[in-house]
């Protein structure tokens, strides 16, 4: 009997795909496993956090396209408090996103990078950071930094975090108990950062997660409580800036995250197993995967 074919959410694919001993990704040269962005048309985002390594990647006709190493000079920074200049000790590379630009014909990736500075002559001296945001630009094969936004951001979404030209993060302001969610985007072809609010919806902050993700080509919020152990999902949809709720899924024992959508609506989960769950919400029946994201 031959198995049912079921597509996968984007995020799986990615962490399948990471993992993959593909002989295209040797020529990445990577210390550690590349976290993988995309997919915008068939295209995906190598990049490496802890270096400044980063490509394009083709999965169907194999083409790898190494992008240039950036350029952008890393700034110093004075400590008033010290009253002195602090060394470079660190710089990372997360939260990417990768996507084109209609306007301009061109693929681009957009990074935030995370410096580290410290006093040297301190035996244990106290970090101090500052961020910058790089854009790369396949037209011109070369990176520019970008004036930053006021909020960067704190989690990743689920798979896609690009929709149309636009790309998507959640952030957040506020200290505990006054925590308020907003939604960096970023426009590919102005290069310009906005922020939207999450709306009324979510309840209390701190008591519910909101991951965002694509779901039939539009932004979307899926919603669930952070400390309970029968966790139930809402999923909302934003069009030209209005959320509607496409379903609620009631309560599922010993789920802990949502995964993704699949082209059919179905609703991918890891347990507390870490093994991958198949939720149809048309029959609200609960089916096991071979699959175990490890």
């Amino acid at each position: 009997m031959q198995r049912p074919r079921f597509e996968l959410p984007e995020v799986l694919v990615m962490k399948i795909l990471s993992k993959l001993p593909v002989k295209s990704l040797t020529r990445f040269n990577c210390d550690d496993i590349p976290s993988v962005y995309g997919a915008c048309h068939g295209l995906l985002c190598l990049l490496d956090s802890s270096t400044d390594k980063a490509a394009i990647w083709n999965p169907s006709t194999r083409e790898f396209k190494i992008l240039p190493p950036s350029s952008i000079q890393r700034p110093p920074y004075f400590s008033p408090f010290e009253e002195t200049y602090l060394t470079l000790d660190n710089v990372s590379f997360d939260n990417a996103a990768f996507g084109f630009d209609s306007k301009n014909d061109d693929y681009k990736v957009i990074r935030f990078v995370d410096l580290t500075f410290v006093n040297s002559e301190e035996e244990h001296p106290h970090p101090h950071f500052m961020d910058q945001v790089e854009l790369y630009s396949l037209r011109s094969n070369s990176w520019k930094e970008i004036p930053s936004p006021d909020y960067t951001p704190t989690y990743t979404t689920l798979g896609n975090n690009y929709v149309d030209g636009i790309c998507y993060w959640k952030t957040e302001t506020g200290a505990y108990l006054d925590f308020r969610g907003l939604i960096l985007s970023f426009d590919m072809g102005n290069e310009k950062f906005s922020i939207l609010p999450i709306p009324e919806f979510v309840g209390f902050f701190p008591e519910y997660y909101v991951d965002l993700l694509v779901f039939n080509g539009s932004l979307g919020a899926i919603v669930y409580p952070s400390q309970r152990i029968d966790t139930s999902f809402d999923l909302w949809v934003t069009s030209e800036g209005v959320w509607t709720k496409q379903f609620n899924i009631k309560s599922i024992s010993g789920v802990v995250h949502p995964l993704g959508f699949g082209k059919n609506g179905d609703l991918f989960l890891r347990d507390t197993n870490d093994e991958v769950l198949l939720f149809d919400a048309s029959t609200q029946e609960l089916k096991k995967l071979e699959i175990n994201i490890i």
